[in-house]
């Protein structure tokens, strides 16, 4: 393949990551939009196009493999495609918590609107933000960009521990909350850490692809 060929193959491959990346932004929009709004419609609709983040990441994955196989890339070349594939594998994730969080929305929709909110709604702008920068900090090879994003990782842990700490009183007080949505919107949490984690994830891989360095140790 020649080396001009293989550039534009390399640029494709960033495009279709920066698309997979708008899928999971607007994935983790509407869930939240429709736990806001107890608008089961919307959770279901962000439910069924979980598939096409699932077939995103079948075509990075399809196509990094191919350029390996092809090119057998070194150095740079190599860094970049094996962080699409991998990076690839955590968005596919981030799809997937979001469409668990809007499988929890139509459950909790039936039994009207949650009055714990206020604080889900904080971390979902905070882990939504971190996601929305990490695919940036990979689109522009944003090291500092990347680490800001790792960074923020402290303030959702800790959201998510306030969260927690609300439940577990209002599960101690005689608040009108039954105990099976107050676990419901502890898994949501739950799920919007993880988004956060999967988005370190991929912004570690982002520095990796850059210099080479994954959590602190040089590897190519």
């Amino acid at each position: 393949m020649p080396r001009r060929t293989f550039d534009s193959e390399l640029e494709s491959l960033r495009t279709e990551f920066i698309q997979m990346g708008e899928l999971i932004e607007n994935a983790i929009k509407k869930s939240m939009k429709a736990f806001n709004e107890g608008d089961a419609g919307l959770a279901q609709e962000v439910c069924e196009n979980d598939r096409y983040v699932n077939v995103s990441e079948k075509n990075i994955q399809s196509h990094a493999l191919t350029l390996m196989l092809r090119q057998q890339p070194v150095a740079g070349d190599l860094r970049v495609v094996s962080t699409a594939l991998r990076a690839a594998t955590d968005m596919e994730r981030i799809g997937d918590q979001a469409a668990d969080i809007a499988a929890l929305v139509l459950r909790i929709s039936k039994n009207g609107e949650p009055k714990i909110s206020s604080r889900i709604e904080e971390m979902a702008k905070a882990a939504a933000g971190m996601v929305k920068a990490c695919v940036s900090a990979f689109a522009a090879a944003d090291i500092e960009l990347a680490k800001r994003v790792i960074a923020n990782d402290d303030k959702v842990d800790a959201m998510f521990c306030d969260i927690k700490n609300d439940i577990v009183k209002a599960l101690r007080s005689d608040i009108e909350e039954n105990v099976d949505l107050c676990i419901d919107l502890l898994m949501i949490a739950k799920h919007l850490e993880k988004i956060g984690d999967h988005a370190v994830n991929i912004a570690e891989w982002t520095i990796f692809c850059e210099n080479g360095v994954l959590n602190n140790v040089q590897l190519i």
